[in-house]
């Protein structure tokens, strides 16, 4: 089986950055919204998809900041499957509307704020390699590749 393909969308407000919270035994976590692009949707499709399951939002898609490999056999950990292979591509994501309640939260997701990026050093936000990217606004590599 190949990577599975996945879209996820940042959105900055001013010093801030738009995240899904989740909560199990290793306490709050926080990645960008979007999620895993089905069968015959384009990655349009899936955004839009993913941001009304997630965080009841509509918006425009961007350009692409950044791609990386998540390879779980060259990072073991319990809370990734054994030969999962995702690749994430991040894209910017403009004109956010709150338009209602998430549809269709991910397992372990209780909800989305609006976390400082001052903040990021200091949660468990994923993935973990890019906080700096993140912090800065730095997307001048696109391709991040896969790093521990």
């Amino acid at each position: 089986m190949g990577p599975r393909l996945s879209v996820r969308a940042v959105f900055y407000n001013q010093d801030h950055i738009l995240l899904c919270k989740h909560y199990d035994e290793r306490g709050f976590w926080y990645i960008t919204p979007g999620g895993g692009v089905e069968y015959g949707e384009t990655l349009v499709d899936a955004f839009h998809r993913e941001l009304m399951e997630e965080v009841g939002l509509q918006a425009h898609m961007g350009d692409v900041l950044c791609i990386r490999d998540l390879i779980s056999n060259r990072y073991p950990t319990p809370y990734l499957p054994e030969h999962f292979h995702q690749l994430e591509i991040f894209v910017e994501g403009k004109s956010p509307i709150f338009v209602g309640k998430p549809s269709n939260l991910d397992p372990a997701q209780i909800g989305y704020e609006w976390v400082p990026l001052d903040e990021l050093d200091n949660i468990l936000f994923f993935p973990t390699e890019l906080v700096a990217v993140f912090k800065k606004r730095n997307f001048s590599t696109i391709y991040q590749g896969h790093k521990l």
